[in-house]
C-alpha cells in the first residue's frame, strides 16, 4: 500500500488540498517543521 500527503493548511508552494506524491518531498515534509500541515492518506489499487 502507498500512502500520499494531502495538504490541509497551505504552506510554501503548497495550497490546502495540495496532493504530494513525490517520495523525496513527502520525506523533507514529514521531517521538516511543516509536518502538521499535513496527512498521510492511503492509496488503494496501487502497488
Amino acid at each position: 500500500m502507498q500512502f500520499r500527503l494531502v495538504v490541509v493548511c497551505a504552506f510554501g508552494a503548497y495550497a490546502k488540498g495540495d496532493v504530494v506524491s513525490d517520495v523525496e518531498a513527502m520525506a523533507a515534509i514529514l521531517a521538516g517543521e511543516h509536518a502538521g500541515r499535513v496527512v498521510r492518506v492511503a492509496v488503494m489499487g496501487e502497488g
